[in-house]
């Protein structure tokens, strides 16, 4: 799997079929990440989450991991020099382990896997979580609507083509996520109801 083919037009791709949908949704529950966090964002694309996190945030640090080098090449093109010690990147695809950490973002992350790599993924990114902290998740999400499974199909045919992703259809991640004992705190849907962006905490913490 690689979005290396297709990370200099990306985000135009985006804006041509979802106009500010996908940015919004990505930018909402940024200012819900505390002061001094420590933010693991997976899969952050082109780099401008982490604009918009730190024009928010002053005071965040950020590992940012991607599996592709274009990726990540066009991201540290976007950082201030002032911001650039404030983020690591770690090019990979595998979630990394041995730190925990205040937030968690995953950008149309899930959405590339199959049911059961999407689990395990679930998983392991619960584990590195601290108890108090939060998972902020914006994906897609099928709600029955015949030109939603028009687009669903056509994405994966052509992210399978171009990008070599595995998964043919939608992984339940909404179910997924709370099986692992996560809950939703609170959610924004975009692009008539087809994007979802989500603030997910552990079950025992508060929901109020």
């Amino acid at each position: 799997m690689s979005f290396d083919r297709i990370a200099p037009v990306y985000d135009t791709l985006s804006r041509l079929v979802y106009g500010k949908s996908m940015v919004a949704s990505q930018r909402h529950f940024l200012a819900a990440i505390s002061s001094h966090a420590t933010v693991l964002i997976i899969g952050g694309g082109t780099g401008w989450i982490v604009q918009k996190l730190f024009a928010v945030n002053s005071t965040c640090s950020v590992v940012y991991v991607e599996a592709s080098q274009e990726m990540i090449r066009q991201t540290e093109k976007k950082i201030k020099p002032k911001d650039a010690s404030r983020i690591r990147f770690v090019w990979s695809e595998e979630i990394p382990v041995g730190a925990v950490y205040d937030c968690i973002i995953t950008n149309f992350f899930l959405d590339l896997f199959s049911e059961q790599h999407a689990s395990n993924r679930i998983h392991q990114i619960k584990n590195i979580l601290k108890e108090d902290g939060c998972w902020i998740v914006t994906d897609f999400v099928d709600g029955g609507r015949w030109w939603q499974k028009i687009l669903l199909k056509s994405m994966y045919i052509f992210f399978r083509t171009i990008s070599k992703i595995e998964a043919t259809s939608l992984p339940p991640w909404r179910f997924q996520l709370e099986r692992e004992g996560l809950r939703r705190k609170a959610s924004q849907k975009f692009y008539h109801g087809f994007i979802e962006s989500s603030l997910y905490v552990h079950a025992h913490k508060s929901l109020t």
